[in-house]
């Protein structure tokens, strides 16, 4: 027969444990008016991906991947594109979140791919691919943390519009972010829109890129 005090012992774990259940109600089915009044939770689907209702920085709050794999920083006001999402298993997943234009001072779009699998150690072949996929063929400089590197570069591309009378050009701010402790990685680029080439856009380049790495350097993978 159990003593009274390891019966009462156990009725308060089983009380702790309700509550901390009830603590963790999926923010995806909450109610919006109880959440943040910001994009990243008053969008439907955005918010299926925000982690806590706790800002992890001024302006930031946590993603985390629906394969499991990985967390990072997210911007409040950055809208999460549903028809460029895809996902397989817990092994990929490719996202893309942003500003447009008409809701922001500068208007920018990260995409973002996550790869598991024992490929991600082979480093080339990762930096072929997010070169040859932004149209890169420069160096990458190389940031050595203790549970992951990353291999980051930054460049400029213009476009000629339809009637080749006027230019767009797009800043690009992109890195291979590869754990040090598991076969997993991510591929980021964020790109930074500037509609008229000829006036150019007046952005602090340096302090977008300052952003960037932050970005990039808060990713851990799971």
């Amino acid at each position: 027969m159990l003593k009274p005090k390891i019966v009462f012992s156990v009725f308060i774990l089983f009380l702790l444990a309700g509550c901390n259940v009830l603590g963790q109600k999926d923010i995806s089915e909450m109610d919006p008016a109880e959440l943040p009044d910001v994009i990243a939770f008053q969008d439907d689907f955005t918010r299926e991906f925000m982690s806590s209702l706790e800002e992890v920085e001024d302006g930031y709050y946590l993603f985390e991947s629906k394969t499991g794999g990985y967390t990072m920083m997210y911007p409040e006001n950055a809208t999460m594109n549903q028809t460029y999402y895809q996902k397989n298993k817990d092994t990929f997943e490719t996202i893309q979140f942003g500003h447009s234009n008409e809701n922001a001072e500068i208007p920018f779009y990260v995409r973002a791919t996550y790869d598991k699998n024992k490929d991600t150690k082979n480093t080339d072949i990762y930096l072929d691919l997010l070169s040859s996929s932004i149209s890169y063929e420069g160096e990458f400089e190389q940031l050595e943390y203790t549970d992951k590197d990353i291999y980051f570069g930054t460049m400029k591309h213009v476009t000629e519009l339809e009637d080749l009378s006027e230019k767009s050009s797009t800043y690009r701010f992109f890195g291979f972010i590869q754990s040090k402790n598991n076969d997993q990685a991510v591929r980021y680029t964020l790109n930074v829109l500037c509609d008229d080439e000829e006036i150019g856009c007046d952005y602090d380049l340096d302090s977008i890129e300052n952003g960037v790495k932050k970005v990039m350097e808060s990713i851990e993978f799971n």
